[in-house]
Parts: structure tokens; sequence; C-alpha cells
């Protein structure tokens, strides 16, 4: 199910008080509904050719959102020209971005200043069902602005209805990240990327993440309810087997519950 179909069941879907329904849209990009709110993670629906996944609907249709999440600003992770398209689609939807990139993507999206909301390193946010804590991401390197202190990469942990979420952005583990995972309590929801990293990714410009190893790791010190393994097989270029995550999670950790996403199709928590 894709296209406009997929988007009506997202909207229609009517999750229970204890529930989150999650759709896997590609990459890094997740639908997360509770009876509360919907969250839209990292939506990336522009394609090109090395792309092997059909976008899952059109930026028209997101009538569903009440916050999208841009975790930094690559093209895969903020799609800057859908946008605009999305603040129009979702009228009431608002943007949460790092700090550091609130002001320029609202001057250069055209989106409305009051519609952002920028969510620092350590920083907690209220915004009605939803609070957010920002959890500086370490792309490849765990970069800081030196001018104003921001770090442009960003995970985020939010709390909705009593559960508590943790989607990691691109990040690679970075010494203090345990603690701040820990400080915020159980996570019952972890998204991490799997795609890592090598010589001749970086040096064509591919920026990387953690290893299915370290991301398996992760989970098993921090031990959330459930993890999610993502951000590969979009592209031609960023491969991994998810079943390799299967297999050490298993091994190494066999109380720790995880889910392997298939694209488009649900999974219900």
């Amino acid at each position: 199910m894709i296209g406009r179909e997929l988007a009506d069941s997202i909207s229609g879907a009517r999750p229970g008080a204890s529930e989150l329904w999650v759709w896997p849209l590609g990459q890094m990009g997740f639908a997360v509904k509770s009876a509360s709110a919907t969250l839209v993670f990292d939506l990336y629906l522009s394609r090109n050719d090395r792309c092997l996944l059909p976008a899952p609907f059109g930026p028209q249709d997101v009538a569903f959102a009440d916050f999208f999440f841009g975790s930094h600003d690559h093209g895969d992770h903020i799609d800057r020209p859908i946008w605009k398209a999305l603040s129009e689609a979702s009228p009431g939807a608002r943007f949460v971005v790092p700090k550091m990139h609130a002001g320029k993507l609202s001057e250069d999206l055209g989106i409305a200043a009051q519609r952002f909301i920028g969510v620092p390193d350590g920083g907690t946010v209220d915004m009605g069902p939803v609070r957010v804590t920002g959890v500086a991401a370490a792309h490849e390197f765990l970069s800081q602005d030196k001018e104003s202190g921001e770090y442009p990469n960003m995970g985020y942990i939010v709390e909705l209805d009593g559960k508590r979420i943790y989607h990691a952005g691109d990040t690679c583990v970075y010494e203090g990240l345990h603690q701040k995972l820990r400080a915020r309590g159980v996570i019952d929801l972890m998204f991490l990327p799997i795609n890592g990293r090598s010589g001749n990714k970086y040096r064509g410009g591919i920026i990387g993440n953690m290893t299915y190893q370290e991301a398996v790791d992760l989970a098993g010190a921090i031990a959330p309810a459930v993890v999610v393994p993502c951000h590969y097989n979009m592209h031609s270029f960023n491969l991994e087997d998810p079943q390799l995550f299967a297999d050490y999670i298993s091994a190494k950790y066999p109380g720790q519950k995880y889910a392997l996403p298939v694209p488009f199709v649900p999974l219900r928590f």
C-alpha cells in the first residue's frame, strides 16, 4: 500500500490509549501515531536514480501530521523541496529541528518562524501532548558550531501519552550518549541507524553512522522495550542486511525485543 491509500490509512488509524502505531517510510523516516498526536520523523519523499524504494506518498497527501521532526539538514532527513508543501498539507503542524537550523529553515523555505521549534542538546520543550528533549548526534563527528555552541545534528527523546521514544537521527555512538539516554528514564521505542561507515563511503561524501554491532550494543545497554533498526537499503550506495542485526542482538541480548521494519507496513506496540 502506497500513495494516497497509505496516507489515508495513517490519517484514519485510531490507536488505543496505551498504543503506538508506527509506519516505516524509508531511511530514518517514520510516522508514529498515539491516541493524542501523530509525529512524522525525517520524512524523505524526493527521489533520484539511486533510490531503491518508491516514495510512500506525495507531500500534498500528508494532512495527518501534528509534528514534523528533522534531525539534521541533509536532504534525506530534512527534505527541503517538500517542506513548504508539508506545511500547507498539515497547516496546524509544527516543525521540530536542531536549534541552530530553525531560523535559517524558516527563512529559506518560506514557512512562518512560529511554526518552528528549535531544540538544543539537553534542552526540553513542552508542546501540548508532546515533550521533546534534544540529544546531540555524532554524524561521524560530534560537530559543534563554534559561535553558537549548538549542534547541527540532533536526535530526539519524545515523551507522548506516557511513552518515551528515542529517534537517534544519524549518529555514531560517542562518549556521554549512554548517560544522556539513561537520564530520561526508560525508553519504550528506539530507532537506531545501522548503515555503518567506511573510508570509501566517506571519500565519496557519504557520512556514516553506527554499525549494526554498535547499534545492538547501544540497545543492549539502554534496554528499550523495543528497538527498530533503520537507515539502510533506501539507496544503492548505503546497504545493510537487517538480519545481521537480528542475529547479533538475539545472540548477545536474548531478552531484548526488536522489530525489523518493512517499508510502509505498520507496526503496533
